[in-house]
């Protein structure tokens, strides 16, 4: 069986930025270990897995190279670049995306961004646990656990320097993974921010939207205003946009095809 192929540098302007993640179109849904050993065999932090539904409605799957997950915002995006980009779908469309953890709508804006929505994320207070401490080696002013752990700072440079032991964090199993966020020192920059997953098989993300459903309500409280610029302080530092309506969040910025091809299995 052969089917398109896809690497995208999600919020990426060029080559070698952004987060790579992989993307196919499928004719038809193939088994959940299949998919898996696919994710597996292609060592990316995340791929994709489309398929068209009814009513113009596309299906999508996201595995880490460990397991699946259920909600994905920057795999959102870069499949989204891709049926825009190579005529799966009209440009003057949104794209609607039935997943696992919910639905996505996706935008082309006139900018060629693209504006991904999802549901708002809740997280309750919590006390951090020496696991989480340890795993951090700084103690996080503010704590909250909801699908992932968010850890509040008092400065950037704290969550800049933050070195963490994977190997404890990743005996953590209450959370997907671990967000670790401050209010930025960075003229025109609302707050930083760095994601851990090692249970997902990747230590820290290069980027990751789905964090800013439990971030931007948070900041939003904070500062007082429903839009943001947000850096990502991971090996290759990114910026993108991000803001709330009522019940929603949404997430926006450029990619970039990296690979086109066809798979074979």
């Amino acid at each position: 069986m052969n089917f398109p192929y896809y690497i995208v540098n999600a919020f990426g302007s060029f080559s070698y930025s952004g987060n790579p993640v992989g993307v196919c179109v499928l004719t038809e849904w193939l088994s959940t270990d299949e998919l898996q050993k696919i994710a597996s065999q292609a060592c990316l932090s995340e791929m994709n897995f489309l398929f068209p539904g009814e009513s113009d409605i596309w299906s999508i799957r996201w595995f880490s190279p460990l397991m699946e997950n259920d909600m994905s915002s920057s795999g959102a995006l870069a499949s989204a670049h891709v049926l825009y980009e190579f005529g799966y779908h009209p440009q003057t469309q949104k794209i609607k995306f039935s997943s696992a953890g919910g639905i996505l709508n996706a935008e082309l804006k006139s900018t060629k961004e693209i504006r991904v929505e999802m549901d708002q994320a809740s997280a309750r207070s919590c006390i951090a646990s020496s696991l989480l401490i340890e795993g951090l080696g700084a103690y996080p002013d503010e704590t909250y656990i909801g699908n992932d752990c968010l850890c509040v700072f008092s400065d950037e440079s704290i969550v800049e320097s933050l070195e963490p032991e994977f190997k404890i964090l990743n005996r953590i199993g209450c959370a997907r993974g671990i967000i670790v966020t401050a209010n930025s020192s960075e003229e025109g920059v609302d707050y930083v921010t760095r994601f851990f997953s090692p249970r997902y098989g990747v230590n820290e993300e290069k980027i990751s939207g789905t964090i800013h459903n439990l971030l931007v309500p948070y900041w939003s409280k904070k500062f007082g205003k429903v839009k943001f610029r947000v850096r990502q302080l991971s090996e290759n530092p990114t910026t993108l946009l991000t803001g709330m309506n009522e019940n929603s969040v949404w997430i926006e910025g450029k990619s970039t095809i990296f690979v086109t091809g066809e798979m074979t299995i």
